[in-house]
């Protein structure tokens, strides 16, 4: 059992150069199967707007408010994960992507 410790150990250790790649894949892809809830949220709620308001407000969630908050989340995320053990990180990095996956298949986004 010790070739099983030392392999995830190897691989978790080759995660650490990614982490901040990870970390943005993670956030964006929660926000990509999240997307449809919050733009049916925003649209029941500005339903009666004029055209170009509604317009606005979606361009300025989406580039403005989508692009803050990966930018904010994601390096505060890979400083979460950075104090995770090789073993802890490959576990953690490999079940939260096959979380939003399935996640994503309910959602029906795949």
């Amino acid at each position: 059992m010790d070739w099983l410790s030392d392999l995830t150990a190897a691989l978790g250790g080759t995660l650490y150069p990614y982490l901040g790649s990870i970390a943005t894949a993670m956030v964006a892809c929660a926000l990509v199967v999240l997307h449809g809830d919050i733009q049916s949220f925003i649209r029941a709620r500005i339903r009666n707007w004029h055209f170009l308001l509604r317009t606005l407000l979606y361009v300025a969630l989406i580039a403005f408010g989508y692009g803050l908050l990966i930018t904010v989340v994601a390096p505060w995320l890979a400083t979460q994960l950075s104090g995770l053990s090789a073993h802890w990180l490959l576990a953690v990095v490999t079940l939260t992507f096959l979380f939003i996956g399935v996640w994503a298949e309910r959602h029906r986004q795949i």
